[in-house]
């Protein structure tokens, strides 16, 4: 058996559970979706009952991604863009050498 689903979780409880990315993005304020892949090998349906903990870590812990030196009051619209930009590049790169899949979500 193999499925994913997205657990919406705040920093109390895991407040709900939905089955695909779209419902994943309405979240209320203080909310993460954390994607989880289950895969459970036939031979695993029988008793004692499965367990598994699951710990979440930060994917930039220990990461300096301040790339900006802001000299200015203000930063344009076109500044922002390839800031933006930028860091999405960058956060993708370092992820990708962590060992996750980076992939863009299809609206």
């Amino acid at each position: 058996m193999k499925d994913t689903f997205y657990l919406i979780v705040s920093n109390s409880k895991v407040e709900r559970m939905v089955k695909t990315h779209r419902a994943a993005k309405d979240l209320n304020r203080g909310e993460i979706p954390v994607k989880v892949n289950l895969e459970i090998p036939d031979t695993n349906w029988k008793p004692p009952y499965l367990e598994k903990d699951i710990v979440v870590n930060r994917w930039d812990e220990g990461i300096d991604v301040e790339d900006v030196n802001f000299d200015g009051q203000y930063v344009t619209e076109e500044e922002a863009d390839m800031i933006r930009q930028h860091r999405i590049q960058k956060m993708k790169e370092i992820l990708e050498q962590q060992g996750f899949t980076v992939a863009k979500l299809e609206d």
